[in-house]
């Protein structure tokens, strides 16, 4: 019995399931795709697309050199090392607008895979590369990898903005303090004078009154002749 042909399938599938060894992490998300090299998946918002292995290994390829020019003799290597191609742009073409079905995308206005005219392809969908499958992970591990300080780039508590900050907003609050103070004093000093103008002035009309009863020969009453005495 001759096993060479599955042989040669079971090294292809094993091939497929390897991770590219110029891909730097596990997963890589653009747009709402995530494609998974370890398991050669492709996903579109956590849903699993259907892709060949040849447009994967296409995929791989461009992914991995984002914004850069793939010429169609670089594909041509990538998928078919070892295979001689007679009509090499009608392969190439036929795989890279299979590849645009499956994304979704068009020549016309292209949102992931651009034709460069007379050279090849450009990836120029923004490539984000994790070992974390979930935008929610990676998220988190973004924020947590910006949040933790480096051993060597950790400073002193108080850096000089913030200790300009702070005294800053001390001496505001301290001066909030004394111009309430003063102003407090001000106006107990005011209340305390008007109370003794108003006390002066009372006691200049009732002595006023008195010699004017006095002098007119009118009689006076208890409460007038209580004040003049006094």
């Amino acid at each position: 019995m001759n096993t060479q042909p599955n042989a040669r399938a079971q090294q292809d599938s094993n091939e497929g399931l390897q991770r590219p060894q110029t891909v730097p992490a596990r997963y890589a998300r653009f747009g709402a795709f995530l494609a998974d090299f370890d398991r050669a998946e492709l996903s579109h918002d956590g849903r699993r697309v259907k892709v060949q292995t040849k447009l994967f290994q296409a995929l791989v390829l461009l992914v991995r050199r984002a914004g850069d020019v793939v010429t169609r003799e670089e594909v041509r290597r990538e998928l078919w090392p070892e295979t001689f191609l007679i009509n090499l742009d009608a392969n190439v073409n036929t795989t890279i607008n299979k590849l645009r079905q499956v994304l979704g995308d068009s020549p016309e206005s292209p949102t992931y895979i651009e034709t460069i005219p007379r050279r090849g392809y450009s990836f120029v969908a923004m490539v984000r590369f994790s070992n974390v499958p979930s935008e929610a992970a990676l998220e988190v591990a973004n924020k947590k990898s910006a949040t933790e300080p480096h051993p060597d780039e950790m400073g002193p508590v108080w850096s000089g903005k913030s200790f300009y900050v702070f005294a800053r907003v001390v001496s505001l609050l301290f001066g909030g303090m004394i111009l309430g103070a003063l102003l407090t004093f001000v106006w107990f000093f005011s209340q305390a004078k008007y109370r003794r103008a108003s006390n002066g002035a009372s006691l200049s009309v009732s002595v006023a009154e008195c010699d004017f009863r006095g002098s007119s020969g009118c009689p006076t009453s208890t409460t007038s002749t209580h004040v003049c005495n006094s």
